[in-house]
């Protein structure tokens, strides 16, 4: 017969393992719900202290113009590569959004996810908008085909890409001028092409992406990077109001046709009667 001391640790031992605590699950849930958070922000509301802000300011500052000029009816709208869905203020009230991306985007918040470009059926949509991601498409031509093919007729397609800016050696990108960018949607009508700042916004963009390509890369981050902080923050400010500056005197004093702009935002609309062929 066992003794009493034997009992009591048989009765008290667990009949199955103890379930492991999710942390690693919770650890990442937090990491990616704070990264999209700091997409939104950045995107959305970016400050002066970021390195990129003219940039992203000007984008804004156009695309909310632009949807409003295009956007208000809109029941049904597809976000093309949505990424953290920055702008999903900016659409109109009540309106219907599909998301898309593409797989292993770390934000998670697409409705669909796939390789393939537009799985949707012919004209799906009131507003189709690819924000800073067209540049990805493989072949601009056939893409602009299927964002026709989707949108209804007398529907609109809002397109932004960038033109000075990094591209990864690796990733196969396009760059755009005005006339090349509008040149895919000669079949649409009302096309329009906005420039989203020009040298000025170009000049402060690129000069704070060298001082941030520096300060990501400096030796010992942990304390290093965390000391040189302020000084990367007033720098970041400095070129900003500069660029500020600047930019206010550009547009009131260029004439010239020659430009370089940072970025290109297209609108235009499907013809809603089309020509019988």
């Amino acid at each position: 017969m066992p003794g009493a001391g034997e009992d009591e640790r048989v009765s008290t031992a667990p009949s199955e393992p103890p379930t492991p605590t999710p942390r690693r699950d919770a650890w990442r849930d937090r990491a990616a719900n704070e990264l999209v958070a700091k997409m939104r922000r950045t995107r959305r509301h970016p400050r002066p202290t970021q390195f990129d802000y003219l940039h992203v300011r000007r984008l804004v500052d156009d695309l909310a113009a632009a949807l409003a000029r295009v956007g208000t009816g809109a029941k049904d709208v597809l976000d093309v590569y949505c990424g953290a869905r920055p702008y999903d203020d900016l659409l109109p009230p009540g309106a219907t959004v599909t998301g898309l991306d593409v797989p292993g985007n770390p934000y998670g918040l697409a409705d669909v996810v796939t390789d393939e470009f537009l799985p949707f059926p012919d004209e799906s949509f009131d507003l189709v908008m690819c924000i800073e991601a067209f540049h990805y498409v493989p072949d601009p031509a056939r893409g602009a085909g299927e964002l026709w093919r989707v949108l209804r007729p007398g529907g609109h397609a809002l397109v932004a890409v960038p033109l000075v800016w990094e591209y990864d050696r690796t990733v196969l990108e396009h760059r755009y001028t005005g006339p090349a960018l509008a040149a895919l949607f000669a079949d649409w009508d009302d096309v329009r092409v906005v420039e989203n700042g020009g040298r000025a916004v170009s000049w402060a963009t690129l000069t704070g992406s060298l001082a941030g390509m520096l300060q990501w890369n400096l030796p010992d981050r942990g304390v290093l990077r965390h000391a040189l902080r302020p000084a990367f923050t007033g720098f970041y400010l400095l070129v900003n109001g500069a660029g500020v500056a600047l930019d206010r005197a550009e547009r009131r004093f260029d004439r010239s046709t020659a430009t370089l702009p940072m970025n290109l935002l297209l609108t235009a609309r499907r013809p809603a009667r089309e020509l019988q062929a």
